[in-house]
Order: C-alpha cells, then sequence, then structure tokens
C-alpha cells in the first residue's frame, strides 16, 4: 500500500478494516467476495511485505548464518523455504568436504558461494521474480482476457520461468551435480 509504510519490524499490528477496505473494494467475484471477507474478519493484521538488503558477510569465525537469518527475502515462489535448503545443503556439503579439517574454512567458502546468489534473489523479487507474469498480463490486458496465452506467449512463459530457475538455482543442471 503506498504510503504511510509500516515500521519494518512490525509483523503483527492489528489494524481496523478501513485501512484495507479501500483498496480492495471492487474485488468481487461469483467465487469470493473480499470486501465482504475484510468486513467479517474478527481482526486484521497488517503484515507487510519485506525484505533486508544483503549482507556484506555470514559467517564469523565458527558462527554462520543460513535462511532467512542471512537472507530475509519477499515471499514469491516460496523462495525463502527453497533458498534456506540450498544453503543447507551447500553448507553440508561444503563442512562434510572436510577442507583441510577446518570447519571455519567450510563456513567460509559457504558463505562465498551461497551470499552473492541469494542476493541475486533478493533482487529479482523486488522486480516480482517468477511472477511477473502477473505483471505482464496486468499491463497487457488490463480490461482481462480469456487465456493466459492471449497476453503472454508459450514461449516467454517459458524463457520467464528458465531465468528464474536458473537465477534461484532451480535448473536441474545447477541442482545435478550438487
Amino acid at each position: 500500500m503506498p504510503g504511510n509504510t509500516p515500521p519494518r519490524s512490525d509483523w503483527n499490528k492489528q489494524v481496523a478494516a478501513s485501512v484495507f477496505e479501500n483498496a480492495f473494494a471492487t474485488w468481487q467475484w461469483d467465487w469470493i467476495d473480499i470486501p465482504a471477507v475484510i468486513r467479517g474478519a474478527e481482526a486484521i493484521y497488517e503484515f507487510p511485505m519485506v525484505d533486508r538488503d544483503p549482507l556484506p558477510n555470514w559467517t564469523s569465525g565458527r558462527v554462520t548464518l543460513l535462511g532467512d537469518a542471512a537472507h530475509p527475502m519477499y515471499p514469491v515462489g516460496s523462495n525463502g523455504a527453497s533458498q534456506a535448503i540450498l544453503d543447507a545443503r551447500c553448507l553440508a556439503d561444503h563442512l562434510a568436504a572436510g577442507t583441510d579439517g577446518n570447519p571455519c574454512a567450510a563456513l567460509t567458502a559457504y558463505d562465498a558461494i551461497r551470499r552473492p546468489l541469494t542476493a541475486a534473489v533478493v533482487t529479482a523479487n523486488r522486480q516480482n521474480g517468477p511472477e511477473q507474469v502477473m505483471q505482464l498480463a496486468e499491463e497487457r490486458a488490463p480490461k482481462g482476457f480469456s487465456h493466459i496465452h492471449d497476453v503472454v506467449s508459450q514461449q516467454e512463459l517459458v524463457a520467464i520461468a528458465d531465468r528464474y530457475k536458473q537465477l534461484a538455482g532451480f535448473d536441474r543442471t545447477q541442482l545435478a551435480p550438487r
């Protein structure tokens, strides 16, 4: 919502329905009536979608960060969970490899590999990540459409998905050798 952005750390602030009702006043379809849902809610909480700028490092000596502690990001495409899984695998691989019996070297290697990769995902998610298809549809057909291929070709959909899979580390060629 534009203006009056809540504090970045306030995730559980209860608010009046008036905070949201105007923005969603026209969101009514035969299968759901969002204004009625808002009016009928016992409590409404503001849940801002926030992320954090990438950190300069995750590791200090024998301590390192992983998942949301290392790279909180917009909840786009389940990236918080999936990036944490990729972090854990990378960290486990480096610890298992032994890095000359020095766990600190393994943590540093993990940090050097995963930090730039997740920073790229955080940045891409600020531009709608894989959900950019919804923005394209809105821009190309603001009055609606019957089928997604009326506004975005199958080739464009595949290209968008493939670019994001590559960026986020979900591409099969990236996952297979790990």
